[in-house]
């Protein structure tokens, strides 16, 4: 009797049967993965997919898909396995060296740009901690009245940074610079007082698990002190004296941290009442804090 012979790795087959590997092995949004990947492996954006379902990959094509795939079985970032991420419907290059854009973190950018576009005028914008600068570049990518500082402790991240100001031609309004926290470049020191500042800084505390995905991404970015908020008090005790009257802080917290923000930011005494805001989960994320006129 004669075997069937088996049938082709079209596009529809490798989707189909890569989402439930992945389904299998934990990933989270498998079939979005198999999508990304399989899209990265041809050159081609993922609606390109959908419309060629019956086309089959070049071996080289296939070769590298089921490389990617091996990898992101064992939870291999699948941003850095393609080097790109998208954030606020912007592309941006990511690379081990800085934390994967996240979907909450996009209330940082809604919440600059609602105040911005209050002041009707130019202003400056401090996005502290920027990483791979995906909130920097976004406020300037939607706000042209906007003058941008993106500052980071990495080295490598502001390298990343200032390559993701100059894809989105943002790159006049948005200065790229190492530097600790809160610790004003000397060269930037024209753009204070700021309008807004924003902050994704580390937050998880030392010994707290995080997904298997999540340890591929920097520690630095990641982990601050016993409780978490080692990077977050520093930033709520001085963002006062380099924000205008009126001016706000926007920051983003751990998911048990909303009260202890919260208090750091009333304690001082120059913060109005901080307005909590809840990711698209439901948790306590962000902090937006308005400095109180003097």
């Amino acid at each position: 009797m004669n075997s069937q012979p088996e049938p082709p790795w079209t596009i529809l087959r490798l989707l189909n049967w890569t989402k439930e590997y992945f389904a299998q092995a934990g990933l989270e949004e498998p079939r979005l993965a198999a999508e990304v990947l399989l899209a990265h492996a041809f050159g081609c954006e993922r609606i390109e997919l959908y419309a060629g379902f019956d086309r089959q990959p070049s071996p080289e094509q296939l070769a590298s898909f089921r490389g990617m795939v091996q990898r992101a079985r064992e939870h291999e970032p699948i941003a850095y396995l393609v080097g790109s991420k998208e954030f606020y419907s912007l592309k941006f290059k990511v690379t081990p060296e800085v934390l994967i854009p996240r979907p909450e973190t996009e209330a940082l950018v809604a919440e600059a740009g609602a105040h911005l576009q209050s002041l009707g005028r130019d202003s400056s914008v401090w996005d502290v901690c920027t990483g791979s600068g995906c909130v920097a570049v976004a406020v300037a990518k939607q706000n042209p009245a906007a003058n941008v500082l993106a500052t980071d402790v990495c080295d490598a991240a502001v390298r990343i940074a200032r390559d993701n100001a100059l894809a989105h031609g943002v790159q006049d309004r948005l200065q790229c610079r190492q530097a600790d926290l809160l610790k004003l470049p000397t060269d930037c020191r024209q753009l204070a007082p700021f309008d807004v500042i924003t902050a994704n800084p580390p937050y998880v505390a030392e010994g707290d698990q995080v997904a298997r995905t999540v340890q591929h991404e920097p520690r630095l970015a990641l982990y601050a002190g016993a409780d978490g908020l080692d990077a977050i008090r520093p930033i709520v005790r001085d963002s006062p004296a380099l924000l205008r009257d009126g001016g706000i802080l926007v920051i983003e917290f751990g998911h048990t941290q909303a009260d202890a923000v919260r208090n750091l930011l009333v304690a001082g005494g120059c913060f109005e009442e901080p307005r909590i805001l809840r990711d698209h989960q439901g948790i306590e994320r962000i902090a937006a804090a308005r400095r109180r006129e003097q």
